[in-house]
């Protein structure tokens, strides 16, 4: 979309930013609005190789983040979107400390510092899968926004095979999570992402929603305050879980 195009729309500014791996397009709206017709075709035409497109509008006092996938398509939330979400508030419109957005998932608080962290939707266990679905790998469906199936293949994430989690993406309409456990307090994870059709380096929900199964089911530790961390193709995420909620904390790049 050319740049007299985007103007037309109101639209002034583009940025790029990465969030543990994961990349997004952000798009400054606040002094435009948008229908879901125009928002798509934003989405299409400049989200080029990145994960995903958000959209900055103003409802009242609050910030609100309109997030979509690379397919053009509206998602509830995405974690590391919303990480990215308020790094831009603090570079554009001098966001700092701790301040309340809107999503398509309620009203957050995100803490804008040294690094940043969004507190996430609370997570909700949908059903344990049986073992004969999953290849014999014990799993979850857990929404944290948006689904997530969350499966512990142990030794065997880095050589499992990304087409079954694709395949699994569409039997459950869900993003697919492999994860292992290496300690305590550490997980490695890789993600199949609903709406990306890839893997993508890092996914902050399907974290916390593995770090929710690993926290209460693996290690069946009830500990607040706490903190998990998660070892991700793009880098280190951590989730940390308070007596209000759970967050999720990491680096966000301007590129």
């Amino acid at each position: 979309m050319r740049e007299d195009e985007l103007r037309n729309l109101g639209v002034s500014l583009i940025c790029k930013y990465s969030a543990a791996g994961n990349t997004f397009v952000i798009i400054d709206a606040t002094k435009t609005t948008l229908n879901d017709v125009a928002k798509e075709k934003i989405v299409l035409e400049v989200v080029e190789d990145r994960d995903g497109v958000i959209f900055v509008e103003q409802h009242s006092k609050r910030f609100f983040m309109d997030y979509f996938n690379r397919d053009g398509k509206r998602a509830t939330f995405c974690g590391n979107g919303a990480r990215a979400f308020l790094k831009f508030l603090s570079e554009y419109f001098d966001a700092f400390g701790k301040i309340s957005i809107e999503t398509n998932a309620g009203v957050l608080v995100g803490y804008i510092g040294e690094r940043i962290s969004v507190q996430m939707p609370d997570p909700v266990v949908n059903y344990f899968v049986p073992q004969e679905e999953l290849s014999g790998f014990e799993g979850i469906l857990i929404t944290v926004g948006v689904p997530h199936l969350v499966m512990n293949v142990g030794k065997a994430i880095w050589r499992f095979d990304m087409e079954i989690a694709r395949m699994l993406r569409h039997k459950f309409d869900a993003n697919v999570n492999l994860f292992n456990v290496l300690d305590a307090s550490t997980f490695e994870i890789r993600t199949f992402e609903r709406g990306v059709e890839r893997e993508t380096l890092s996914c902050g929900s399907g974290t916390t929603a593995t770090a929710c199964f690993v926290k209460y089911y693996i290690l069946s530790d009830n500990k607040i305050p706490d903190k998990l961390t998660a070892q991700t193709k793009g880098g280190i995420l951590n989730v940390i879980f308070e007596s209000d909620g759970i967050y999720l904390e990491g680096g966000v790049e301007h590129e």
